[in-house]
């Protein structure tokens, strides 16, 4: 598995990837870039800067800050940005774009690449990362693992190699480096280690297929042995690691695909909030009727949503309670609701209180975190019973893609929150240039 994953990886310059996957891959790459910036002054920017050399010169922008890193840097401190807020794009279990887009970004910058080479290395490195986490027959957020940052950064270091032209030797050597350095725990969801351990995959990709690239070597089966990445990370041991991979047949970028956030949340909570809204007009313009609320979420879900009386806005991301209640109060889960005084507000307060979760073990079986569907059902003082139509599939999934025009509103209320409008238009330009032009971002 290792070594034809190799050979995928190096012969990923010679492929087209599908038009579909290529309009999916972009849209990733620009909304990773409009949510770092929602980011600007966030804690976990500062703390992350600490570890990196960020100066007037160097070989890739970093989007936050007014300077440049080495591409390894750029891409941890881009994707710190890009998840600090959780509002990043899903898919595969786990977050795709703000681990790939970042590496590829600041690679292709750094080498001076076109935007059709930035996006055959992050179809490499997505393809590679749905070989590794599709061969378990059990999710991993079940065991305590983070997916994104561990089959993130053997998907990096398959993006970073495809960038460098690397073999399939040395290509495999860097999946295998990386795969040393997978590590990310659910238990850290809710806190800033969360979008840190993300940057680390970022980071420690690129760093793999440099050492690659140096020859420095690892096992020629450290994916597939007995004591091997996908063995050892394996909830149950129920992972399948005979046989070569078949990454790119078929595309899992169009089997899968990326689903858009619109909401500031922990995905888990998306389907719900659509249902929440959904109720909304039917209340009457009384929310403060509501007795009670019960909703029903798969269990996998219900244990990714750590945190059922949040004070803060990072528990509030990972709260099932206080963004059903959130929703119903005011109509919107936006990000001035992701802000500590808003989630400490004493009506939604009171409101989140008063929401039960019921938790369901049936699971959807093309999606298995998730509840063949969510549920949600009010019951107001008066003794009426409200119920949403059950939500399978969030708007902004991949089988409910937003238009482009969506995709770009996004995009700029998340930049405003730092730039001027001229800088607004002129990143969201840059990040939506023709193939055939090289990664440059504004000055400034």
């Amino acid at each position: 598995m290792t070594a034809s994953l190799g050979e995928f990886v190096a012969g990923m310059s010679a492929r087209d990837v599908p038009g579909a996957a290529v309009d999916a891959i972009r849209g990733g790459m620009a909304d990773t870039v409009g949510v770092a910036f929602a980011s600007v002054g966030e804690p976990v920017l500062d703390h992350a800067a600490s570890l990196a050399t960020v100066g007037p010169r160097g070989q890739a922008r970093v989007w936050t800050m007014p300077g440049f890193a080495s591409a390894a840097d750029a891409a941890f401190l881009n994707a710190v940005a890009g998840h600090a807020l959780d509002f990043d794009d899903t898919g595969l279990d786990g977050h795709p774009s703000v681990v790939l887009a970042p590496v590829v970004l600041a690679e292709a910058e750094r080498l001076g690449a076109d935007w059709n080479a930035a996006v055959r290395a992050y179809a490499a490195g997505y393809e590679t990362w749905a070989e590794l986490s599709g061969r378990d027959a059990d999710k991993h957020h079940g065991k305590g693992w983070h997916p994104t940052a561990v089959f993130g950064v053997v998907a990096s270091a398959a993006a970073s190699a495809c960038l460098r032209g690397l073999d399939a030797l040395h290509a495999a050597h860097a999946l295998g480096i990386a795969a040393s350095m997978a590590g990310g725990l659910v238990a850290n969801f809710g806190s800033m280690t969360k979008p840190l351990q993300v940057g680390l995959a970022a980071r420690n990709g690129i760093v793999a297929a440099q050492l690659a690239e140096r020859g420095l070597t690892a096992s020629s089966d450290a994916l597939e042995s007995p004591r091997g990445l996908l063995a050892a990370l394996s909830p149950a041991g129920q992972v399948r690691r005979d046989g070569p991979a078949t990454a790119g047949a078929p595309w899992q970028l169009l089997q899968q695909g990326l689903n858009i956030k619109r909401y500031p949340a922990c995905y888990a909570t998306h389907r719900i909030i659509d249902a929440a809204l959904s109720l909304r007009d039917r209340l009457g313009g009384a929310p403060h009727e509501i007795e009670s609320v019960t909703a029903h979420l798969g269990h996998l879900q219900a244990a990714m949503l750590r945190s059922s009386r949040p004070t803060t806005g990072l528990d509030a991301k990972f709260s099932a309670e206080y963004t059903i209640a959130c929703a119903l109060l005011r109509g919107h889960v936006d990000l001035p609701d992701l802000e500590d005084d808003a989630v400490n507000e004493p009506a939604v307060q009171a409101l989140l209180r008063r929401v039960e979760v019921v938790t369901v073990s049936e699971a959807d079986p093309e999606e298995p975190l998730f509840s063949p569907e969510d549920r949600l059902r009010v019951r107001l003082t008066n003794g009426r019973e409200l119920e949403a139509e059950p939500v399978r599939r969030a708007l902004g999934h991949a089988s409910r893609p937003i238009t482009r025009e969506a995709l770009r509103e996004k995009f700029m209320a998340c930049a405003r929150r730092s730039l001027a409008e001229g800088e607004v238009k002129a990143w969201w330009e840059a990040a939506t240039a023709p193939g055939t032009a090289a990664v440059r971002w504004p000055s400034g």
